[in-house]
């Protein structure tokens, strides 16, 4: 397997890998890299233990180990599923925060600002609209008496 492919393998990048995964964002993988290391790890725990002496391990002792390499390794799978799935939450947003940004190619500042109502579940809010778009749906930027501002459908606004 050329360089490169071990690289987009441990980076998720792969056609393979990006093929039905639910984490998407292309963050190093941990569990990869354990379960490539986890055996190399042991044998050379038992090259260096069987140099350094014979041992004599009750089985209590060698179940420990065991549960502790296992509880390693499931720590470490969780983690990364974790971090990459951070990582994919991020992605997705940023990449939602730019197609909203983008939407908005024009907007016209109202001066003096114009009364209206945001049409809402119970009774309507009184609400200053201080700005419209060119967004598909146009949108109007209002002013509610709490002092945030809010971008909303024109359909949701009435004057």
């Amino acid at each position: 397997m050329p360089a490169s492919k071990v690289v987009d393998f441990f980076l998720n990048t792969s056609k393979e890998s990006k093929e039905g995964q639910v984490v998407e964002a292309p963050a190093f993988s941990l569990t990869k890299v354990m379960i490539v290391l986890a055996p190399l790890v042991t044998t050379i725990v038992t090259l260096v233990t069987d140099k350094v002496g014979k041992t004599d391990f009750s089985s209590g002792e060698v179940t420990a180990m065991i549960v502790a390499l296992l509880a390693l390794l499931a720590l470490t799978s969780a983690a990364d599923v974790l971090a990459r799935g951070i990582a994919t939450s991020a992605e997705k947003s940023a990449a939602g925060a730019k197609a909203a940004a983008e939407a908005r190619t024009q907007v016209i500042p109202l001066n003096p600002t114009v009364a209206g109502q945001l049409v809402k579940d119970g009774p309507d809010e009184d609400v200053k609209i201080v700005a419209m778009s060119n967004a598909s749906p146009p949108e109007f930027l209002v002013l509610r008496a709490d002092d945030t501002l809010s971008w909303h459908p024109v359909s949701s606004v009435t004057l």
